[in-house]
């Protein structure tokens, strides 16, 4: 009875509406906070699941399997659905660019070089960047797969400590809509594209006489990124800008020098003439 009044005089608070269901083929409906998988405990659990099956794995003897279809088949899944989310997020920029204000310094492009403070990770552009971090689970079969072959991946290490990585990169961008990421996110998805179809052709032993460009792609992917970081540096220190995930952006840029220094060291040595086809094989792997 005293409910029932209450609710009569409106003394009773009205409950929250629930939240808007998440459904992967609506992109504005995307919420990170309502999505699966977005607790930090998984990719943090799956970098160290993955990283402990890997060692067990790497230590196994004997005959290996044959897993040139299955091989085959990942990379082509993984050229195309690049390809894919590289269309898509191209997509979501352009229009997110047209409904930016002008008036930043890099006009309606800032907010790629430096998100909105109060940005939260939701809405189509982001729906993306959720997107390709789902991506980055998929990618550790790469390892397994060539595990199961009997072999490690060339540069197992390099190999390895990218995939764990980029878990747990990927997550923290949309956790804390870290700037920079959608270049990085495009530059990626446009080397993937490149990257698993020459995968695709080599598995099946197709000829590749492009298959320098992989490597090369990836030291231009890596190079540009530090020019975009100077472009966010120069907001932050010299416009004093305030910009949302700062933290990742330098995570992201530690990251890249890793990779680059990799790259680089992996290129000039594929340079020779006697072993330049082996060595630019090993570099794609290594990605």
């Amino acid at each position: 009875m005293a409910q029932f009044l209450l609710d009569l005089l409106g003394g009773a608070e009205t409950p929250p509406p629930p939240p808007t269901p998440f459904s992967f083929t609506d992109p504005s409906t995307f919420v990170f906070r309502n999505a699966p998988l977005s607790d930090v405990r998984w990719p943090l659990a799956s970098a160290v699941v993955y990283v402990s099956v890997v060692l067990l794995l790497s230590k196994r003897r004997g005959a290996g399997i044959d897993t040139t279809r299955l091989q085959a088949v990942h990379n082509l899944l993984l050229s195309i659905g690049s390809l894919a989310m590289l269309i898509g997020t191209l997509r979501a920029t352009v229009l997110r660019t047209a409904a930016e204000p002008p008036s930043g310094t890099y006009g309606r492009a800032t907010f790629l070089f430096c998100e909105h403070p109060s940005i939260e990770p939701n809405g189509q552009l982001y729906y993306w960047s959720y997107i390709y971090y789902l991506s980055k689970y998929y990618e550790l079969l790469d390892t397994l797969l060539q595990l199961l072959k009997g072999r490690p991946p060339p540069h197992f290490f390099l190999h390895v400590y990218h995939h764990a990585a980029v878990l747990i990169m990927g997550w923290s961008w949309l956790e804390y809509a870290g700037s920079l990421q959608f270049i990085g996110m495009l530059f990626n998805m446009a080397v993937h594209v490149v990257m698993y179809f020459y995968y695709f052709m080599r598995v099946l032993n197709l000829p590749t006489p492009w298959k320098r460009l992989v490597t090369q792609f990836q030291i231009v992917q890596f190079a540009t990124s530090f020019v975009c970081f100077l472009a966010t540096l120069k907001l932050l220190v010299v416009d004093g800008v305030a910009c949302s995930g700062t933290g990742t952006v330098v995570c992201s840029l530690l990251f890249n020098v890793t990779l680059l220094h990799s790259f680089v060291g992996v290129l000039v040595k594929g340079s020779k003439p006697a072993k330049s086809d082996k060595a630019t094989d090993k570099a794609a792997k290594a990605k």
